[in-house]
């Protein structure tokens, strides 16, 4: 019996060893959760795997964590860093280092023991980048720019971005890796709409382009010197910003980066600025007096630097410069007069262009080049000299300036561009020098006051429009070896009642009298071959009209609206008659035609035109011929030559 009992009693407990464990034992056992992270190839990082483990309720006293080798799948290497407490593993965690030229994913295996020896094992998934990974505060977002020098970029985490003041920190710790931020990237605090101050520190570099870019609350920003490097557009719509200060760290004022900064009344340029960008002060409107530097090169310094400030009075520019770059000024409207300094020899396309209130400049004898529409739409602009080294004059130079009266062009100038003076509405003369062999279209196009004019004998060709509108022209006399009259040329000359066309011309252009509401005679020369469409439309004070026996056609709406016209000739050499010839001239009393055969022609050539009431006179042998033809035949009276 007592060995029965012995073989019982131990039976019992082998049973109950081997029978499954109770909820009360579960709760003791610890369990390990795979861990996901990432690391950037080259650089060691500490992994704090127990965040997310448990060591059960028999608690982690004397427990451990460890893995099975020191290495990973790819080869990184694994240490247990005990935290300075070897007998407490709640601040155990892992520093693993990819292997050198690693990149991909990695994995190891690690095992935590709790104080009664009962294990778990879990995984870490490691993905090792190439050199750029981000992470975040929940505040900022960071991304890693240098992996070996543990340098980060900083930017706002969310849309709306930090709000009052951001002041930027000098490290942030990841993974147990501290990174130095040294950057602030593009648009990284761009429309932050409740931003109102700003702090960089020493450690930050460079600023990315548009960092800033339309927060309208911030009013000063304190940048260290040690920033080296902004880039366009990086504080442009800050427009309450009135503080601020360009670091002597920086050589380079880039594209735009002050730009509409409304509120900017002065911003001194230290003499560390070698280069200045364009449109650098944009639309900076309370901006009022500025010095560059003499450490800046003409060359390099951009276009409308100082375009839409309107309240600026003055720049002074080195002595080095001899050049003012293209739109410079361009709607400065507070600019009421300026002295170009002496030592400027070359000033850039629109470069005063719309300043508004600009009523003299003065132009030094040594500017030997003027760029296109440098004056443009100066409204007030009424005296100019121009220096006498000058050869050409750019288009649109003085375009719109309503207010010029008088200006000479000197001795040496061969050209001027088109629309030079168009909308000079107060200039009455203009003297133009014999040696001028060029004259651009709309030149004088609107100079409504111009009465007097005469052309330079070396003129051989007259641009489109070139007197278009000149209302208060009397007399224009065309040099005798002038070969082309451009279209429009002088269309809605209403002041002048007469105009010889000289023998070198072979054509009357599209609309080239148009609007010529004055107008009496004509003289065409023998040799005129075609008189474009519309070329005296309008032209009320026509009486009559001879054509040239070389003129072959006469196109469409040739005398539209001349309602004066009494008479016309029509040679045997013409060939054909457009389409509304003679409209709504509705005065034509008497028409001849040395044509044989009646020509084709529409309705409309004679529409508005009371042909009952007219005569016209046809070769004799065609008189049947005519009164047969369509159109023709409603004249009221045909009769013979």
């Amino acid at each position: 019996m007592k060995k029965t009992y012995l073989y019982f009693t131990i039976f019992s407990l082998v049973f109950s060893s081997c029978s499954s464990p109770s909820g009360d034992d579960m709760k003791g056992i610890p369990k390990a959760v795979d861990d996901n992270t990432s690391a950037v190839k080259g650089t060691k990082i500490n992994i704090k795997v127990l965040l997310n483990d448990d060591f059960g309720t028999d608690g982690p006293n004397k427990g451990s964590i460890s893995t099975s080798k020191d290495t990973s799948s790819n080869g990184g290497v694994i240490t247990v860093n005990n935290g300075g407490t070897p007998t407490n593993p709640l601040d155990d965690t892992i520093d693993y280092s990819p292997n050198v030229n690693f990149i991909g994913t990695d994995t190891f295996n690690y095992t935590i023991t709790d104080g009664n020896g009962d294990t778990s094992t879990a995984t870490v998934t490691v993905t090792v980048n190439s050199t750029e990974t981000s992470f975040s505060d929940g505040i900022l977002k960071y991304t890693v720019t240098n992996s070996i020098n543990k340098e980060v970029s900083v930017k706002k985490e969310t849309e709306i971005g930090p709000s009052g003041i951001l002041s930027l920190p000098q490290t942030i710790e990841k993974n147990g890796v501290t990174y130095t931020i040294t950057s602030i990237a593009d648009e990284g605090f761009a429309y932050c709409y409740n931003l109102t101050s700003v702090i960089i520190p020493s450690n930050i570099k460079s600023i990315g382009k548009l960092a800033f870019y339309d927060d309208y609350k911030i009013t000063s920003i304190n940048i260290s010197d040690a920033v080296t490097i902004i880039n366009n557009d990086a504080f442009g719509k800050c427009k309450s910003l009135t503080d601020i200060k360009i670091p002597s760290g920086t050589s380079h004022l880039s594209d735009g980066i002050f730009a509409s900064c409304r509120s900017l009344v002065s911003l001194p340029i230290p003499n560390t600025i070698t280069s200045i960008g364009n449109a650098v002060f944009y639309d900076c409107s309370s901006l009022n007096n500025v010095i560059i530097p003499n450490s800046v090169a003409n060359a390099n310094m951009g276009s409308a630097v100082f375009g839409l400030c309107v309240s600026l009075t003055n720049v002074t520019f080195p002595s080095t410069f001899t050049k003012i770059p293209n739109e410079t000024f361009y709607a400065c409207n507070n600019l009421n007069s300026y002295t170009i300094p002496s030592n400027i020899t070359t000033i850039g396309s629109s470069a005063f262009y719309e300043c508004s209130v600009l009523k003299e400049i003065i132009i030094p004898q040594t500017v030997t080049s003027i760029g296109s529409s440098a004056f443009g739409m100066c409204v007030n602009l009424n005296k100019a000299v121009i220096p006498n080294n000058l050869t050409i004059l750019p288009e649109n130079l003085f375009y719109e300036c309503s207010k010029l009266t008088n200006i000479t062009i000197p001795s040496g100038v061969t050209s001027i561009g088109n629309a030079i003076f168009y909308g000079c509405a107060s200039l009455i003369n203009i003297s133009l020098p014999g040696s001028m062999t060029s004259i651009g279209s709309s030149a004088f196009g609107n100079c409504a006051s111009l009465k007097n004019f005469a052309l330079p004998n070396n003129i051989t060709s007259i641009a489109e429009t070139v007197f278009y509108n000149c209302s208060s022209l009397t007399q224009i006399n065309i040099p005798s070896g002038v070969t082309s009259i451009g279209k429009g040329a002088f269309a809605g000359c209403n002041s002048i009642s007469e105009i010889t066309i000289p023998n070198g011309v072979t054509s009357i252009p599209e609309i080239a009298f148009y609007n010529c509401s004055s107008l009496i005679k004509v003289v065409l020369p023998v040799g005129t071959r075609e008189i474009g469409k519309t070329a005296f439309g309008n032209c009320y004070s026509i009486t009559s009209f001879e054509f040239p026996n070389t003129v072959t056609k006469i196109s469409d709406e040739t005398f539209f609206g001349c309602s004066s016209l009494t008479n016309v000739i029509i040679p045997n050499s013409i060939t054909s008659i457009g389409n509304g010839a003679f409209y709504n001239c509705n005065g034509l009393k008497n028409v001849t035609a040395n044509i044989v055969t009646p020509l084709t022609i529409d309705a409309s050539v004679f529409q508005f035109v009371n042909l009952g009431s007219a005569s016209l006179k046809v070769p004799s042998n065609s008189v049947s011929n005519y009164k047969a033809a369509a159109v023709w035949k409603n004249f009221g009276s045909i009769i013979a030559l």
